[in-house]
């Protein structure tokens, strides 16, 4: 195992990396648990899974704007083809 090479910078990445990995985990796990439970799930606890979930798309969304602000616009262009390429 190699030793750790963090920088004062890697610590604040890391913080974020992991709030944005929780509210991936509620995503995926609410967007599954309405799969699976549909019909099982009443709806009130459905849009209480609809909010959770879109709350945190929300989040994701709002922190990872946030973190691209700083990249050079050659680089807003090229994530935004992406972008288009995979929803397209």
């Amino acid at each position: 195992m190699q030793p750790s090479t963090t920088t004062p910078g890697d610590n604040g990445e890391a913080v974020i990396a992991h709030g944005l990995l929780n509210s991936m985990a509620v995503v995926t796990s609410g967007v599954a648990t309405l799969r699976d439970h549909w019909s099982d799930l009443s709806p009130v606890k459905r849009d209480d899974l609809f909010t959770r979930v879109l709350t945190h798309a929300a989040f994701i969304n709002e922190a990872l704007g946030e973190l691209t602000r700083g990249l050079p616009e050659h680089a807003l262009r090229q994530l935004d083809g992406l972008q288009r390429r995979n929803l397209g």
